[in-house]
């Protein structure tokens, strides 16, 4: 049998397309479609993918709900070269029986790295400092300076206390002099294990002096962080997000950045993104922008990529692949329950 494994929305072109994840398909008698020019709209897509058995696709914006998947006639998986999955409907998916997949361990380290950079930057204001000396400045930084506080004197708050919230955690535990989170589904065992407290939403956000950010945008999280939110920081709170811009109202965070109602903010991802040039938030010397690359290393796109691999070559021999994110979903092939199976960490 022939499988049709379509990637409708590649990020770059390549000599030698998924040479990495066509490894997994040795013995697989498959038609690998790289759509060229990008398929990323609802059309484009399903002009491309209408009669594939697979789908691949990258971008955070690629739209895959109830007209693309009504019109998948065949398709057995949606797999997301990521861990976001802002533009996808898993219930549509469900209701036409495909299953949509992610990277689910996808740069967990490589986030929790930014985040505990960013709360390093902020305690010790190390982009302020940059800045300044690059301008020839020396002394004259001082005055612009917040006072500095040593980090195990303070606490540090995380809205979110999955994968990569307790990354974040087992990073700072030993250099904060206390670490708390906000997840309703946290498990208080786990919390314990790491040395984190389990504390309501006001609390975090009334009391710690850096608050980062690691929740998925869905329909229950856009705008969770909004003006009701922010204005319960302190003046001397650091506001962190490396999750999804659309988590936090940037009006509101704009506004209480204006108004110096918080110390400042460290951002790597934006309701908007590319940020367009005239955002208020390039002209302020309090906060910190890094253009969406938190999730970036060598070791996370190969392993990424690994990870596909083995995903498609799961379906395509019958079974689920490693991470199903609408895992109510009846398929339309019988699939056995994955086997076990750790993505290589070889960047070779």
């Amino acid at each position: 049998m022939t499988w049709k494994v379509v990637y409708v929305d590649p990020s770059r072109k390549s000599d030698n397309p998924l040479a990495i994840e066509r490894t997994y398909w040795d013995g697989l008698d498959v038609d690998l479609v790289i759509a060229d020019p990008p398929a990323r709209t609802e059309q484009e897509i399903l002009a491309v993918a209408h009669d594939a058995d697979v789908v691949l696709f990258t971008g955070q914006y690629t739209p895959f709900n109830e007209t693309v998947f009504a019109g998948l006639e065949k398709c057995l998986l949606v797999q997301r070269y990521g861990i976001g999955m802002d533009s996808v409907d898993p219930e549509a998916a469900t209701r036409h029986n495909i299953i949509v997949s992610n990277l689910a361990v996808f740069c967990v380290h490589e986030v929790a790295d930014q985040a505990a950079a960013f709360i390093y930057g902020a305690a010790r204001q190390i982009v302020l400092c940059d800045r300044s000396m690059h301008q020839g400045q020396w002394d004259e930084i001082r005055p612009r300076m917040r006072p500095v506080h040593r980090m195990n004197q303070q606490t540090l708050g995380l809205i979110g206390f999955g994968r990569i919230g307790k990354e974040v955690a087992k990073r700072m535990r030993p250099a904060m002099g206390r670490v708390v989170a906000h997840d309703p589904w946290a498990s208080p065992e786990d919390a314990a294990a790491l040395g984190v407290e389990l504390w309501d939403l006001a609390s975090v956000l009334q009391v710690c002096d850096y608050v980062s950010v690691h929740v998925p945008l869905s329909p229950a999280t856009q705008g969770l962080v909004g003006w009701n939110e922010l204005k319960q920081l302190k003046r001397t709170t650091y506001l962190i997000n490396t999750s999804r811009g659309g988590v936090i109202n940037e009006a509101d965070l704009i506004r209480v950045l204006q108004e110096d109602r918080i110390a400042g903010a460290a951002l790597d991802v934006f309701e908007t993104e590319p940020m367009p040039a005239d955002h208020p938030f390039r002209s302020m010397e309090q906060v910190t922008l890094t253009p969406h690359t938190s999730g970036g290393s060598i070791h996370s796109h190969i392993e990424g990529r690994h990870t596909v691999g083995q995903a498609v070559s799961n379906v395509l021999r019958g079974f689920l692949p490693p991470h199903v994110f609408n895992p109510g979903v009846a398929p339309r092939a019988d699939l056995k329950p994955a086997p076990d199976w750790t993505p290589p960490f070889s960047v070779e």
